[in-house]
């Protein structure tokens, strides 16, 4: 997992501006409407029209694990947050990354740990508001990917502490290490020397709901270190 970068000036023009408003109306109305038993289909769940974006912002491999998504599966836009738990950032731009199958539905699926609280979930009125009152209440379930900041997501939108860190908005790398076993051919995922509580959960968080040390990774990176050792060597 690498640090990324969200392309603002790329955003599809679904989710941003005016149409991300209508589309935010629509998912309110459907949330006040069906409760719990919203179901993300139609214009509430045509996310893959962003997967070329999020695809080039990863390099073309899955956000987690890293892999190639041409080699292992087709890539998932993959909700950071879970839809079924967090349903006012099923369209929030900022809440997807490019991620494999195996990772997305195999291991992660609609676990996300927190260390202390939650999001709470904009509460909602009765009936669908007109006027300047709706126009507040979408401004309370998603920001607006073109103009928001990575500063505001933190201090307002994402403002929770969980254990998974996210690509966007952390660097994985300070708080990740590796461990490399010559005799099994396999390099681990693991916590740093004096890791601070913060990298300890994340590593712990990444092994247990990514899958991030599943044999097929530490084997692969195995490859990946005994060729930039032989490199070394060579130089």
């Amino acid at each position: 997992m690498i640090k990324l970068t969200r392309t603002r000036d790329k955003i599809h023009p679904d989710f941003t501006g005016e149409k991300l408003f209508t589309k935010l109306v629509n998912l309110v109305e459907a949330r006040i409407r069906d409760g719990d038993a919203l179901e993300f289909k139609g214009s509430l769940g045509d996310w893959s029209k962003t997967k070329k974006v999020l695809k080039a912002e990863s390099f073309g491999k899955c956000a987690y694990c890293e892999s190639d998504t041409e080699k292992v599966a087709h890539g998932d836009v993959e909700h950071f947050r879970p839809k079924s738990i967090y349903w006012w950032l099923a369209l929030c731009v900022d809440n997807y990354n490019f991620s494999c199958q195996l990772c997305n539905q195999t291991y992660k699926s609609d676990k996300f740990p927190v260390k202390v609280r939650m999001l709470k979930a904009p509460k909602l009125p009765k009936a669908l508001p007109t006027d300047a009152a709706l126009k507040r209440l979408i401004a309370r379930i998603c920001p607006d990917p073109a103009t928001v900041t990575d500063s505001e997501l933190l201090k307002k939108w994402f403002n929770e502490d969980s254990d998974l860190p996210n690509p966007y908005l952390e660097d994985p790398e300070k708080l990740f290490a590796w461990a490399v076993s010559e005799v099994n051919q396999e390099v681990h995922l693991v916590a740093p020397n004096n890791a601070k509580p913060r990298a300890k959960r994340a590593v712990n968080a990444a092994v247990e709901y990514l899958g991030l040390n599943r044999e097929t990774l530490t084997r692969s990176r195995f490859v990946v270190y005994n060729e930039l050792q032989f490199a070394l060597y060579v130089w």
